[in-house]
């Protein structure tokens, strides 16, 4: 909207005026800056309430702010509340866009390395665990992983807002949909893929190269659960330059119990390695006997969210962890959290623009010869997809029934 002769560095300064259609905002400070882009604290000067922005070099080839704006635009679209709502955009000619959004608190990194032991109590890690494993799933909702679950990509809401026992999912530059729009199909799984991630969180398929699904990240989550429960992984002195020594661990960790008990320190351990069997293919003889749901998942399979909600939910129960025991960065109060069971899983159709480009336009007659014979595919295809679901929630029931009867033993 305004253009400046500003030096070598586009991004906004401190108490630059910034005008959209909407209002005007003061900067205030920078809150963080990484390889898509910066985040500032601002004053909206209509009102004096503040808020985030979120900001691109306009000259960036890849576009994550417009990834950003998808994300959030399908968490309005369901209500989610660990999503900040998008208020207003714009853009600074020849230097910068920008989204402005609801402003929040510390990051669970953050957070975690605040306490004494720079981990969090076990009520706390669970807690959290269940607010973020929700977020994900509702992110799986509308159609999109997000490729880069980390504690850093979580954050709480702020105190003066009255959100501070709220986790709110961050930073969707390297989201992907795993759709295809207005087809009610999955994208096909594709033979590789570049590495996408942080290399402390990634999941394995995301270290081989490969195609990644909605398991992988549950994956990454469990590997962030997990660290802020026993204060690090196995692997937590090695740097992101080590992926291949990173990589060598995660493969060990599926059948070496040294490593698993290193892994599970000061975790609830039968609960946790439960969930591991979700994201991963393979069988162990650690605690063999308590492990009755059998991981099938693959590129397309939807995960059981459920399942894993109720393998926290058990650890919860059975550590005498009750909804109101406090958050450690707010002890002195019961915890007033959102308290939610996840779905199932089934993905819903976003609301999209009717936009066509140009280079749409000139293969729009192309696309319209070969619609017959994609309509026939996809009634195949959706066919295929009831016979699979209900195949599903056989099994699903099957898994619960024996598992809580495995639980009644132990």
């Amino acid at each position: 909207m305004q253009s400046s002769d500003e030096g070598d560095d586009p991004m906004p300064r401190d108490d630059e005026e910034l005008k959209t259609k909407k209002d005007k905002y003061k900067v205030l400070a920078l809150l963080g800056k990484g390889g898509y882009g910066a985040v500032y604290s601002v004053l909206r000067l209509s009102d004096s309430e503040k808020f985030a922005i979120k900001c691109e070099n306009a000259n960036t080839c890849r576009k994550a702010l417009y990834m950003d704006c998808n994300v959030l635009k399908g968490a309005a679209q369901i209500k989610s509340r660990h999503f900040c709502t998008v208020v207003d955009q714009a853009a600074v000619k020849d230097r910068f866009n920008f989204i402005v959004m609801k402003l929040i608190g510390k990051n669970l990194w953050d957070l975690r390395m605040d306490t004494p032991e720079c981990r969090f109590s076990l009520g706390t890690a669970l807690k959290t665990a269940a607010q973020c494993l929700v977020s994900i799933q509702q992110l799986h909702k509308f159609g999109y992983l997000h490729r880069d679950i980390k504690p850093g990509n979580f954050a709480a809401g702020r105190k003066e807002s009255n959100e501070h026992h709220t986790i709110f999912m961050l930073d969707f530059g390297l989201c992907r949909e795993f759709v295809k729009r207005g087809e009610g199909k999955l994208r096909t799984q594709r033979a590789n893929a570049p590495f996408r991630g942080t290399t402390r969180y990634a999941p394995l398929n995301s270290m081989l190269e490969l195609d990644t699904g909605r398991k992988d990240d549950i994956e990454s989550w469990l590997y962030m659960v997990v660290e802020w429960t026993s204060g690090g992984l196995p692997w937590r002195k090695l740097k992101a330059s080590d992926r291949d020594k990173v990589l060598q661990f995660k493969k060990e960790l599926r059948n070496r119990e040294d490593l698993q008990e290193d892994m599970f320190y000061s975790c609830p351990k039968k609960e946790f390695f439960r969930i591991l069997k979700v994201s991963y293919h393979f069988s162990t003889s650690f605690h063999s006997d308590y492990f009755q749901y059998t991981d099938s998942l693959d590129f397309y399979a939807t995960p059981d969210y459920g399942f894993v909600y109720y393998c926290i939910k058990h650890a919860a129960d059975a550590n005498k962890i009750k909804d109101t025991d406090p958050l450690d960065w707010d002890p002195n109060t019961p915890y007033f959290g959102p308290i939610e069971v996840p779905g199932d899983g089934a993905v819903i159709e976003l609301e999209v623009e009717n936009r066509m480009s140009a280079e749409g336009s000139i293969n729009k007659t192309r696309k319209e010869k070969g619609k017959k014979n994609e309509e026939k595919e996809n009634e195949k295809y959706r066919t295929r997809k009831r016979e699979n679901k209900k195949n599903d929630e056989d099994e699903k029931m099957k898994n619960k029934k024996d598992l809580e009867a495995a639980l009644k033993k132990s």
